[in-house]
């Protein structure tokens, strides 16, 4: 299995070729990141990160600052060190080093 930047297809799904999808939306273009094969293009892990780094740029990543509390002003803007971290942490969790 690959990371594979894909688009929706006409009906709105995820394409058979994708088994676990529905990561980093590219709002300029519309393209999800998923795993997969067979489809869509194949992205390494250092083109995952300079794609999600540059989608940071224009419209910031944030994420819990405390995942265990329920609050609204839990949240905080990522920097680049954040971004690096998830996108290491959602390949490690997959499987891709």
């Amino acid at each position: 299995m690959a990371i594979i930047q894909y688009s929706l297809t006409s009906e709105g799904a995820k394409p058979n070729y994708i088994t676990d999808g529905g990561y980093f939306l590219s709002r300029a273009d519309g393209t999800l990141i998923g795993i997969g094969s067979g489809g869509g293009t194949t992205l390494s892990k250092a083109e995952l990160l300079t794609r999600t780094r540059t989608l940071h740029a224009s419209y910031p990543m944030s994420a819990w600052t405390n995942p265990e509390a329920d609050v609204l002003n839990n949240i905080a803007v990522l920097d680049d060190d954040g971004v690096t971290a998830l996108i290491n942490a959602w390949c490690t969790a997959r499987g891709i080093s």
